[in-house]
This record gives C-alpha cells, structure tokens and sequence, in this order.
C-alpha cells in the first residue's frame, strides 16, 4: 500500500519514469539535417518552467509536451511541432533531428 500511495503521489506531482523519458532536459540544444551537419537557426536553449529562447537570448517563448510531440509558442520556433520525442531528442521539419549539445 506504501509503495502505490508513493507511485501515486508522483504521477500527481508530473514526476516519473513516463515524464523523464518523453521531457525535454534544460540546457542547449542543436539540431542536425541529414549527414549529420548543423543546422544554424534551429538551435535553442530550454529553460526553466516550459520556457525556451535562441542562443543568442534575443527571442524567448514557450514550449509544451503533448504525448511525443513539442509544440513551441512564441520565439524562433514559433507554430513548430517536434516529434517522436524520446530521451531529450525529436525530429523537427522534414529531415531534422535535435538533441541536447554535447
């Protein structure tokens, strides 16, 4: 009963293994078209609270998770969809792929 009250408690609070593996982790991220070169532009820092802006800081929105997807509000990324989103990364575009940067 202790072990479901506290599986229970996370799934409330947004806290579990489905959050940590579809979510996207804070920090920098680039994105790569095919043969692996970057894409300038594209890249984006995420931020605190749902938040993200370009690299430069210059323009700043929103981004929320939706199943596997990344819907971006406001900034740069403004009406773009991520998808198949899984550990950090998703395709954006017909042929782009982001990633956290290493």
């Amino acid at each position: 009963m202790r072990k479901l009250g506290i599986t229970l408690f996370l799934l409330l609070a947004g806290i579990g293994a489905a959050n940590a593996e579809t979510g996207l982790k804070q920090g920098e991220y680039a994105c790569y078209g095919d043969g692996g070169e970057v894409l300038i532009g594209l890249g984006f820092k995420v931020l605190p609270g749902g938040n993200y802006t370009d690299l430069d800081n210059q323009s700043k929105g929103t981004y929320a998770i939706d199943a596997d997807n990344v819907v971006f509000h406001g900034g740069h990324l403004d009406g773009q969809t991520g998808r198949e989103l899984k550990d950090g990364r998703f395709r954006i575009g017909m042929m782009a792929d982001c990633e956290p940067y290493q």
